[in-house]
């Protein structure tokens, strides 16, 4: 197995909102890379903890768990479910009670194979080659009718993390085998509803991920009533050598060996 290595970039920007109800982690423990992205429900209280939750709930397993993680797919089940119940616990415990909400995806990286899942509008694209391989699909209204609606209806969603006692049905990818090159892009609706498609693939397979993910970033904070904006960025690819240093010659005082040393050189060239 050939040697791999990415790196991930990671932004969190508040928009034109009060303050930044995202939250989101990039956390490595041996072979697995663990990437979520939540997004507290404005509109309902405390979405700010309840996406908070989400992301302690995912850190606190992975710590926990053996690695690598023999089953990827169970482990994002289950993150899933207790930090849902955590939420709801959250909010029963409160006086009076409340229901946060929050969205959520996330997705495990081990050994150049990526698994995912999520719950709501927040998504996860697999960008390959300058064009999007694998987009999630949202759990919203305007997505589940299929026709176009207008208003606030339109940012509806279906499923969410909090909210009812009923853990929310989990939307899984088909796990895929990365390759050099490969941009997984995880982020809020603040983002991919406010930079256009091709321009945010644009951004994503940029050389500087860093620098087109801020970019992308600012693009969508800049907007009039912009959302908050939160995305992770993690680009996969075989690990560049370093380049070899040139071979050079011990820098001398004496002229009469500087002056050898430069006529070796151009016999050296001479007979190439």
């Amino acid at each position: 197995m050939k040697r791999q290595f990415h790196e991930a970039k990671r932004i969190s920007l508040t928009g034109d909102r009060h303050n930044n109800q995202d939250r989101s982690i990039v956390l490595e423990a041996g072979s697995t890379t663990l990437l979520a992205v939540a997004d507290g429900l404005g509109g309902h209280p405390k979405g700010e903890v309840a996406a908070q939750l989400f992301i302690d709930t995912c850190e606190l397993m992975l710590r926990r768990a053996d690695h690598p993680i023999r089953d990827p797919r169970r482990f994002m089940h289950e993150c899933i479910h207790k930090a849902h119940h955590a939420i709801v616990n959250y909010g029963d415990r409160q006086t009076p009670p409340i229901c946060p909400r929050s969205t959520a995806v996330m997705a495990i990286v081990q050994y150049g194979k990526a698994w995912w899942a999520h719950v709501g509008d927040s998504r996860l694209y697999l960008i390959r080659e300058g064009g999007i391989l694998v987009q999630t699909h949202d759990h919203s209204l305007v997505q589940a009718i299929d026709q176009p609606i207008s208003g606030k209806s339109r940012s509806a969603i279906t499923r969410c993390l909090g909210g009812l006692d009923q853990p929310p049905e989990i939307s899984f990818g088909v796990p895929m085998s990365l390759q050099d090159g490969d941009t997984l892009l995880l982020c809020s609706d603040g983002l991919w509803n406010q930079v256009p498609q091709e321009e945010l693939v644009t951004l994503m397979s940029a050389d500087d991920l860093g620098a087109g993910l801020q970019r992308a970033g600012n693009m969508a904070a800049s907007r009039p009533r912009s959302d908050n904006v939160t995305a992770i960025a993690l680009r996969w690819g075989e690990k560049p050598s370093k380049p070899q240093p040139r071979a050079s010659r011990p820098v001398s005082d004496d002229p009469m060996e500087e002056a050898i040393s430069e006529l070796h050189d151009v016999l050296a060239r001479g007979s190439k």
